[in-house]
């Protein structure tokens, strides 16, 4: 890992939303490992789907990592309705993280009004818990040109994070892309990398490219614990 700092590598692991258990086929099992992994190197986030909540709430007590869950996943496609009503539930039992997708396909069709619409609705219902609010905007599917007009959208509703893929859609995300959306919404909004992290030097890589988190899987583990000791 050459020029990676131990400051830098101290930084990405704080800013980490650990996602090894948003699977299709995670259970129980895992998703306690994964809490047990976030408490162990601090993290900043561990990640399930809603069905898995209560274990998150649970085993993520006092430790100081937020409990996340996603919200209209994998498309976005859901009705406002499904989307703000799976946001209450999850907040009213304790999620402290959410990471909504926006919908894809209407934003695809130029319905941007829609779009905005949608997330709004989401924001309101959030907004009260205080929590961080992110919003996905999937961008294999988009081109360049479509980014800036979804980072626009995002900053301009004053949410707190844009979020660069589900992992369950087309593309990664890549250096590109976040200097790209850093140069479209500057300070004033969070940049979560997701997809395309397949280790330390690729989070370092996009955290100096601008973002602010990073989501990452099990090989980071593998990759830590070699470096153990690491600089704490």
């Amino acid at each position: 890992m050459y020029g990676i700092t131990a400051e830098e590598i101290n930084r990405l692991v704080s800013a980490i939303d650990y996602s090894e258990a948003l699977t299709i086929t995670a259970g129980e099992k895992e998703v306690r490992a994964v809490c047990e992994d976030a408490k162990r190197f601090r993290f900043r986030a561990a990640v399930a789907f809603p069905q898995y909540l209560g274990i998150l709430v649970d085993e993520l007590k006092d430790s100081g990592v937020r409990a996340q869950i996603p919200v209209g996943f994998p498309c976005g496609g859901v009705t406002t309705y499904v989307k703000c009503t799976e946001a209450e539930e999850g907040l009213t039992r304790g999620a402290t993280d959410l990471d909504m997708v926006m919908n894809i396909s209407a934003f695809k069709n130029g319905e941007y009004t829609r779009v905005e619409k949608d997330i709004a609705e989401v924001m309101k219902v959030a907004k009260p818990y205080g929590i961080p609010f992110k919003v996905i905007i999937e961008i294999g599917a988009l081109t360049d040109e479509e980014k800036v007009t979804a980072c626009k959208i995002i900053m301009g509703l004053n949410a707190d994070f844009v979020k660069t893929c589900t992992g369950f859609g087309p593309g990664r995300a890549t250096v590109h892309d976040i200097t790209l959306i850093k140069s479209t919404v500057g300070d004033s909004t969070g940049i979560k990398a997701s997809g395309g992290v397949a280790s330390i030097e690729d989070g370092i890589a996009f955290m100096r490219a601008g973002a602010t988190v990073v989501a990452m899987r099990k090989f980071l583990i593998e990759q830590l614990d070699s470096l153990r000791p690491y600089p704490q």
